[in-house]
């Protein structure tokens, strides 16, 4: 990481380009900040694979509920420091999407569930933990309520791979729960 900002001569015009379209995507919750794999198709396999072993992106998979696996890439943060230090612009002045209103989501949930997804959310919020819980920090909770969780759709599991990936495995909280935490003003 170090030689990218002392070279930024390394990138060309197309990694950048690739850079800055898998930050578009960090703000589309469906597809949970990543870059699908279905869209990464449309890139050069060589601009992907240097730029994963350059640790500016990272791949990752959320498994759903259902079984149904979505592998993608985004930025480390690393690149986003770095890009920034390069002065590349990757803020977008597109005004983020409007949430749809649902009904009353936690009526099922007891106040140890709830509970479990505000220390989710913390816990993701911890900077070194690249905004997912890892595994090793759920082990303490009751497995019935995790496996609730998931199986109600509140969390999804997360594996990441690459070379910067501290931690590979653990849980993210599904927008279905972001909801429920604004609206008990835990999350804003």
């Amino acid at each position: 990481m170090e030689a990218l900002v002392a070279a930024p001569a390394l990138l060309a015009q197309k990694h950048l380009q690739a850079l800055k379209d898998i930050h578009k995507f960090s703000s589309i919750r469906r597809y949970h900040g990543m870059l699908p794999e279905k869209h990464a198709l449309l890139y050069d396999q060589d601009v992907l694979g240097f730029l994963e072993e350059s640790n500016l992106i990272e791949e990752g998979t959320v498994i759903a509920r259902c079984g149904s696996k979505m592998t993608g890439f985004r930025l480390t943060d690393n690149a986003r420091r770095d890009l920034k230090t390069m002065g590349v612009e990757l803020d977008s002045s597109e005004p983020e999407p409007q949430e749809l209103p649902t009904e009353d989501e936690d009526g099922c949930l007891t106040r140890e569930q709830i509970d479990i997804l505000a220390d989710l959310y913390h816990f993701s919020r911890i900077k070194k933990f690249n905004g997912i819980t890892p595994k090793q920090e759920i082990e303490d909770y009751d497995k019935r309520d995790i496996k609730l969780l998931y199986e109600l759709g509140y969390i999804l599991y997360i594996k990441l791979k690459g070379r910067a990936v501290r931690h590979a495995k653990g849980y993210i909280l599904t927008e279905q729960a972001m909801r429920l935490l604004r609206r008990l003003g835990i999350a804003y």
